[in-house]
């Protein structure tokens, strides 16, 4: 198994063939992540920490998805990055033809019809984007595009769903998080444990990285 460990694995979802759900377009985001991690020779790194055989297990895992459906699992890796585009409202009139209600999959929690405008509820919203692509109007735009960000998830023995950092991300904040947790995590990795166990065991507060990775 050894032999075919490359230090790292790079999931991604489906999107790319053309998946109506997608929220953004991440094959740019994905090339640069790949080089990311390329460059860290991670192989070696966890060959000096890890006692016996490197196994698949022990790799650093990033996952990739382009909807909030996260058919790629980036809830139970070492970073997982989710496609959102979230919606505002704005000056346009609204028709009140209710494609947004209908086509919202949070039980139409997320936008109801008030006031003559639509009205988002952010505490159901999952910034997938549909309701913008039904809008006639231009009444709901895509106020941020970016990434959610969710990190040290992880399966085995404890598993744990990652946290998520707080807001969307920019495609350039994206790859600054990415490598603000990449230098984390081999500046405290002891024995080849998983991001989530040195976050856990080293009492780290996840919390916004915008102002630290700029």
């Amino acid at each position: 198994m050894e032999n075919e460990i490359k230090g790292y694995r790079l999931e991604t979802c489906f999107s790319s063939a053309g998946c109506p759900n997608q929220a953004v377009n991440s094959h740019d985001l994905i090339q640069q992540i790949e080089k990311q991690l390329s460059k860290r020779n991670l192989k070696s790194f966890l060959k000096e920490r890890v006692k016996g055989p490197l196994k698949i297990h022990h790799e650093f895992v990033v996952s990739v998805s382009d909807c909030p459906n996260a058919c790629s699992r980036p809830q139970i890796v070492d970073i997982g990055l989710i496609g959102s585009r979230k919606p505002e409202v704005s000056e346009e009139s609204c028709s009140h033809c209710r494609a947004c209600v209908e086509i919202c999959q949070e039980k139409a929690l997320m936008i109801s019809i008030e006031d003559n405008s639509p009205n988002i509820d952010f505490n159901h919203c999952l910034s997938c984007g549909q309701c913008l692509k039904v809008c006639p109007t231009g009444t709901l735009y895509g106020s941020a595009l970016g990434y959610r960000i969710l990190v040290g998830g992880k399966l085995g023995r404890h598993p744990q769903l990652g946290k998520e950092l707080p807001g969307i991300y920019s495609i350039e904040d994206t790859l600054k998080t990415v490598g603000w947790y990449l230098d984390y995590y081999q500046r405290h990795n002891r024995e080849g444990e998983r991001l989530g166990e040195i976050i856990n065991r080293e009492k780290m507060e996840i919390s916004d990285k915008k102002e630290s990775i700029r």
